[in-house]
């Protein structure tokens, strides 16, 4: 195997990038490479190789990984992706999720639950976009439909109790208001349909 080039990272200036025989093998920073002796056009050992990718590489990743989960819960494809901007490479990356998963560092569907049942407390918004929110987190699709089946979300005693919140009385404001209400729910996720219930509910009290 030969180290057919070293280059400086764009993004992070203080790791360099090591290529072997043409293709990207890891990054390391400067330090590391004096270390280990790295050097374009030189051969590297498999016995090197496999230490600097096996240990030094994955410790670096799962630090990192760590580090990123320690003040916050984060799915799956978060920890993912930021791998991925530290220019880790797939196999490492695979690994380090396999270990979180395995020691329940990373759990899609204890995430799924606690993330509903926060905006279901403190913020309610309808299942539409509860499901647009937690797939932009990159959950499957089965695990937030199980998620929300079992949440037992009621659309519409939400939708009142938020009317409420802006509005006891929806007659005694103008059409205006009514439309920016609305506008409101809608962008709660919630459906039209649900929203002209809501509004026939309140009007009637």
């Amino acid at each position: 195997m030969k180290i057919t080039a070293i280059t400086q990272q764009v993004h992070h200036p203080d790791r360099y990038s090591i290529f072997i025989d043409d293709n990207f093998a890891f990054g390391l920073i400067m330090q590391d490479i004096l270390y280990f002796k790295l050097k374009e056009g030189e051969e590297i050992s498999q016995e090197k190789f496999d230490f600097i990718q096996n240990e030094l590489i994955y410790v670096q990743a799962q630090d990192i990984a760590l580090h990123y989960i320690g003040y916050k819960m984060r799915t799956e494809a978060e920890v993912r992706k930021k791998l991925l901007e530290k220019e880790f490479t797939e196999e490492i990356i695979a690994r380090v999720i396999e270990f979180l998963i395995a020691y329940h560092y990373v759990d899609d569907i204890q995430y799924c639950k606690s993330y509903v049942k926060q905006r279901l407390n403190c913020n309610p918004r309808g299942s539409y976009l509860l499901k647009m929110e937690l797939r932009q987190k990159g959950i499957k699709e089965s695990i937030i439909c199980k998620t929300l089946e079992q949440a037992n979300i009621n659309e519409m005693d939400d939708a009142i109790r938020l009317l409420e919140k802006k509005c006891a009385r929806l007659d005694t404001i103008d059409e205006k208001e009514k439309k920016r209400l609305f506008g409101f729910l809608q962008r709660r996720g919630y459906s039209y349909d649900i929203i002209k219930e809501a509004f026939s509910y309140i009007l009637k009290q």
